[in-house]
């Protein structure tokens, strides 16, 4: 149904579980907020300025869908759809800045139980309008073809065109209205398994560990920051003890996750689609083929990476690498940490390719309390971009001082970029993006930093560095991001045969895979089985990583039209992939930006440019 449809992607989060390959670098030791200096933390006050503020916007909110319901009756005349339509968005953008307000006022801190008071009355907020909207959806698809397609040629629905389309075209997957409202009322109970993966996640308490007869303590984002240590059995004891402490919770990650898979079947069949994936790509308005192509082009490629990683061995010093060494540092990473005010001027000179318009936005929003910068207890974890039509784009970090943290930064503020340019240039009823198109945004600043760094090397070391890093992110992106992308694909296809997906029989695919993937380039270890219980897209958002990796593909081959097309190359990729939002299909978009994902040639180059790093990477290895 077209109203539920727009509640899932109304907030454009996006979340980049990022794996570090560089060594450990402190960030400031803020224990609390109130530590941080302004500059550095959101100003929700651009928002709201007070919490009694937005629940005014509340009660108003649930006024204005009091207001729509009672207006329920049978569509007739493109006058009478046109006012409603007002309403309709008028209403969803109300919520949509409510939402976002109560969501990052918990993420600054998730124990603070006045900020979960606050979520959840929003969260109900949301419900509420829903419920009393779905009926507007139902009566457009009741009205006969011919009569519809006679009100598709007035002047007065053409600004709503694209949301039209979209709601009848739905019609094949909708229900019976009393069934469509059953549905919504299940929606906060379906989504119980994904909230208590992020409470288990936080509320697990990880061991510390010691090597030579250091004390290490143990946290999420800790992990990711002592598997890419020097000491490799720092990496070694931080690995195992991860995993093992995982593997003590496994049932219950397992029972989270099967119950996801079960919800997301449940609604693919009650909703006539063949299968999960196929019910989340028509969401975004995408071909199952191009999750398929990925998966079987990715593969084909498979040797690459393993020929890729034998040479890291030697470049990092191994004799036999381990699942524990995927994120070992260059030998050439700089030791210092790099500050945020460094890190800032990195990237605006990084993205100077896309011109200066975008670098005056870009400038503005790096200066003006867009960015939460750092770590404190209760934050967070991860980093995301979120934002309504009404505001600036909020982007979350955690930021370390590592250089995969300025990657990161790049990444989210390619996701604000987006969002602000957007916002500007299209009505609010075109302006969200869909995920395939968003990760094109922000993979792209990736693509520009490392060509920036590969530019600015002038030794041998500082060259092998650069390649490193650029090698790492095609890692991580294109073939860690399909393989998992595989692995959902394969455990949803078990749950829809009903195969029982316990723990152990999802380690077993996990497993698989990674042996699949790395073949006898690396040491499967056997603890690397219990990954997929620290990856939490699979908990919060479904069938969403393909879309890293072939955002990645789709952005490196417009990263270098930038390099060779100058102001021309500039314009289009501003004015049609930034400044598009969602007025188009997200592959048309692509395409008139100078891509076309509709097919694996992307892909395909994307592989052919890895393999051309590869070979300068071997080549300055063993002679340079």
């Amino acid at each position: 149904m077209k109203t539920v449809r727009i509640i899932t992607i109304i907030f454009m989060t996006i979340m980049l579980g990022f794996t570090t390959t560089f060594t450990y670098a402190e960030s400031p030791a803020y224990k609390s907020r109130s530590d941080i200096p302004p500059e550095y933390k959101w100003n929700l006050q651009t928002l709201y300025t007070s919490e009694t503020q937005w629940k005014q916007d509340v009660h108003m909110a649930k006024k204005l869908a009091d207001t729509f319901a009672n207006k329920e009756e049978k569509l007739d005349s493109d006058k009478q759809i046109q006012t409603l339509l007002e309403d309709y968005f008028e209403l969803f953008r109300l919520m949509e800045k409510i939402f976002v307000f109560s969501r990052i006022n918990l993420d600054v801190d998730i124990s603070n139980t006045s900020a979960q008071a606050l979520s959840d009355e929003g969260q109900n907020m949301m419900m509420y309008v829903v419920e009393r909207t779905a009926w507007f959806s139902n009566e457009l698809q009741a009205i006969e073809k011919d009569k519809w397609d006679s009100l598709m040629k007035s002047p007065k629905l053409k600004p709503y065109y694209n949301h039209l389309i979209d709601t009848y075209e739905e019609k094949v997957h909708s229900l019976p209205p009393e069934m469509e409202k059953m549905l919504i009322k299940t929606m906060p109970i379906v989504n119980a398994p994904s909230e208590l993966f992020t409470m288990m996640s936080k509320d697990l308490v990880l061991p510390s560990f010691t090597v030579k007869d250091k004390v290490y303590e143990m946290s999420a984002p800790l992990y990711s920051v002592y598997m890419s240590s020097k000491d490799r059995e720092v990496r070694k004891t931080a690995f195992q003890t991860y995993y093992h402490t995982l593997e003590n919770y496994q049932d219950t990650f397992a029972s989270m996750l099967a119950n996801i898979v079960k919800a997301n079947n449940f609604f693919a069949t009650t909703r006539k689609y063949p299968s999960s994936l196929e019910a989340h790509l028509e969401g975004n308005d995408i071909d199952p083929k191009v999750y398929t192509q990925l998966i079987e082009t990715v593969e084909d490629g498979l040797p690459l990476l393993q020929r890729y990683l034998k040479l890291k061995e030697k470049y990092v010093g191994i004799d036999s690498m381990h699942m524990y060494d995927l994120s070992a540092p260059s030998p050439f990473t700089p030791e210092e940490k790099i500050p945020y005010e460094e890190a800032k001027e990195i990237v605006v000179k990084g993205l100077s390719p896309i011109g200066d318009i975008y670098l005056k936005a870009l400038s503005k929003g790096l200066s003006s309390n867009w960015v939460d910068v750092y770590n404190t207890p209760g934050k967070a974890t991860g980093a995301y971009q979120i934002g309504s039509y009404d505001s600036h784009p909020f982007v979350l970090l955690n930021y370390q001082g590592l250089p995969s943290d300025v990657l990161t930064l790049a990444h989210e503020m390619g996701h604000a970029m987006h969002s602000y340019f957007s916002n500007k240039n299209q009505p609010y009823q075109d302006a969200r993006y869909v995920t395939f198109t968003a990760e094109v945004s922000s993979t792209l600043q990736e693509h520009l930093l490392h060509k920036q760094l590969m530019d600015e090397a002038t030794t041998k070391e500082e060259k092998l560095h650069a390649l490193y890093q650029y090698l790492e992110d095609f890692r991580v992106t294109l073939f860690r991001q399909t393989q998992f992308a595989e692995f959902e694909k394969i455990i949803h296809e078990m749950g829809q045969k009903e195969e029982s997906l316990h723990a152990d029989a999802i380690k077993a695919v996990y497993f698989d895979l990674n042996e699949k993937y790395y073949g006898k380039s690396i040491k499967v270890d056997e603890e690397i089985a219990m990954e997929w219980a620290r990856v939490p897209h699979f908990f919060h958002s479904s069938f969403y990583t393909y879309q890293y990796a072939t955002s990645f593909a789709a952005s490196a081959a417009l990263a270098e039209q930038l390099e060779e097309g100058g102001a021309d190359a500039q314009n289009k990729i501003l004015t049609e992939l930034f400044s598009s939002g969602g007025s188009l299909l997200p592959i048309e978009i692509l395409k008139r930006a100078g891509v076309d994902m509709s097919k694996k040639e992307p892909i395909e180059e994307s592989l052919k440019r890895y393999e051309e790093l590869v070979d300068e990477f071997e080549e300055l290895l063993n002679n340079g």
